[in-house]
């Protein structure tokens, strides 16, 4: 037995009734109470009746009622207020400050064991993810409302980035959103790396630049792209532009470095921020012409773009191929939307209090599902991800609960344990 079990037996309300505290008099719970977050006694404002008597207070609640004793609670005046304690085991009678018996209820006399073997179960499983035997038995709507919800929480978990990025721009939403969209352009591999080119540069740059070969000048060698010493007029071109620009600007060192290495070429980081200094020369005012009107529909036609000239017949300075047109794949814009662009509006409409939660949420629903170790396991224990929602969902299912075990937050695991 542990607290967390404790809180969730007691706000679930999942006892045998009647219940008795200790000396015997009838408990009836009016009202669990507000679960406290913070330092004080864990359910506030609860209303109780002990033999058809109300009171209105707090609810504490300990495995042992001598663990009173031990977190010192008899001498804290935040505990004054407390009503009821809720145990698992009496092992000693526990008295108030003003030294009356404060009243108690041992929990297990009015709990179902099986209900306890369940959550030990999975609380003790050492499977892939608790339930992985039992999660395919969930039906297929109740599903579906959970990873609406898992999406929307992994949506906001997401947005903590950005509020740092906000705080450090002076709340420059343009700053942000090309701050986002580097990272998105460079995935998982380069992804904090492009970051980090992003914010070495003076945003007021980017902002003016209608140049493609001076962004890609800038892009490149803070990404130190542009060291290679070959007989190259393009490259010779860019490390001029960079060297004025370097020194014209204080430019400083990216500590995080880009990587080539096990990467197809058309994704290789030349490629990638060629992609995205064109967008930037090509639109100026990104923001608003995303978030103008229909942002999905805004996307897909802002996003039409590729790299410059150069880049069509090469992947790396001084070798050349036959020539190809490297605009965005659908796959990547697909990648964009789902990890930096719907992520990053949630954030931007949330701060400007605007409704458009669902919008984004059926927008992630038409996109194709990601597909990974983590989605390709659940596909094997009969949990499918039909659309991008899904997988983002499932990621989050298993990154922020069933890799800590926290089954009595989710409504998998409650299922479990209550049927």
């Amino acid at each position: 037995m542990n607290e967390k079990l404790l809180y969730y037996l007691w706000q679930q309300q999942l006892t045998h009734k009647p219940m008795m505290i200790t000396d015997q008099r009838e408990l009836v719970v009016v009202r669990v109470g507000q679960r406290n977050q913070n330092s004080g006694p864990d359910f506030l404002y609860a209303q109780l009746q002990l033999d058809k008597m109300t009171w209105a207070g707090h609810v504490e609640m300990h495995v042992k009622s001598s663990d009173w004793y031990t977190h010192n609670h008899h001498i804290d005046k935040a505990y004054d207020n407390v009503i009821l304690h809720v145990i698992w085991e009496e092992d000693m009678p526990v008295f108030t400050s003003d030294d009356h018996p404060l009243a108690s209820v041992v929990l297990r006399d009015f709990v179902d064991k099986t209900l306890i073997n369940r959550y030990e179960e999975l609380s003790t499983s050492d499977l892939w993810i608790p339930c992985a035997n039992r999660i395919k038995y969930i039906d297929r709507f109740k599903q579906m409302a959970f990873f609406d919800h898992l999406y929307v929480e992994r949506l906001a978990q997401k947005t903590v980035v950005f509020q740092q990025w906000l705080d450090q721009t002076a709340n420059d939403w343009e700053n942000v959103l090309f701050l986002a969209l580097a990272k998105g352009f460079g995935l998982s591999v380069n992804g904090l790396a492009f970051a980090a080119v992003a914010q070495s540069i003076p945003f007021s740059v980017i902002r003016k630049t209608t140049d493609h070969e001076e962004l890609e000048a800038l892009l490149f060698g803070q990404a130190e792209i542009l060291k290679a010493e070959i007989d190259d007029a393009y490259l010779e071109k860019l490390q001029k532009i960079y060297r004025y620009l370097q020194h014209k600007l204080h430019l400083k060192n990216v500590k995080e470095k880009v990587k080539f290495f096990r990467m197809r070429p058309r994704g290789f980081p030349t490629i990638r921020l060629s992609q995205l200094a064109q967008l930037y020369v090509r639109h100026s005012q990104l923001l608003d012409k995303i978030v103008e009107g229909d942002a999905h529909k805004n996307v897909e036609e802002v996003f039409r773009v590729g790299t410059s000239d150069y880049w069509s017949t090469q992947h790396v300075f001084g070798k050349s191929h036959a020539k190809q047109n490297k605009v965005l794949t659908k796959s990547l814009l697909d990648l964009l939307i789902i990890n930096t662009l719907i992520p990053f509006l949630f954030c931007y409409y949330k701060a400007h209090g605007i409704n458009k939660t669902d919008e984004l949420i059926s927008w992630a629903s038409s996109i194709q599902a990601e597909m990974n170790s983590t989605i390709r396991a659940f596909s094997s224990l009969g949990v499918h991800a039909t659309s991008a929602l899904d997988s983002q969902a499932l990621l989050q299912l298993k990154s922020q609960y069933c890799e800590h075990k926290r089954c009595l937050s989710c409504s998998f695991g409650q299922e479990f344990i209550q049927t």
